[in-house]
C-alpha cells in the first residue's frame, strides 16, 4: 500500500489518494503475498493507475528489483509505499 498526492486535471484541487497494489510476481511471494517490484501496477483511491518506480538495488524477484517500505511510484503524482512484510527486511 502506498499514499501519495494526485495532481491529475480531473480534480479541482490535488487529491490525497491511497494506492493498492493489483499486480506482482507471479513467482516470488513473502508471508504468502506476491511481492511487488519496480513496474508493479496499483489502482489509487482517487481511480487513476500507479506504477512502483523504484526498488531494492539488490534484492530481486524475476529479476526486477523489489519494491520496498518508503519507494516511490507514481500515478500523476508521487507517492511512498507505506506497508511492507512484517517478516522480510531488505537492504
Amino acid at each position: 500500500m502506498g499514499a501519495g498526492i494526485c495532481y491529475h486535471p480531473s480534480h479541482s484541487s490535488p487529491e490525497a489518494y491511497v494506492t493498492v497494489f493489483v499486480s506482482g510476481a507471479d513467482t516470488v511471494s513473502a508471508d504468502g503475498i506476491n511481492v511487488c517490484f519496480v513496474g508493479t501496477v496499483g489502482i489509487a483511491s482517487c481511480g487513476h493507475p500507479t506504477v512502483a518506480l523504484s526498488g531494492s538495488p539488490t534484492v530481486t524477484g524475476e529479476g526486477i528489483a523489489l519494491h520496498r517500505t518508503n519507494d516511490v511510484g507514481a500515478n500523476y503524482g508521487p507517492y511512498v509505499a507505506l506497508a511492507g512484510s512484517p517478516t522480510v527486511t531488505l537492504d
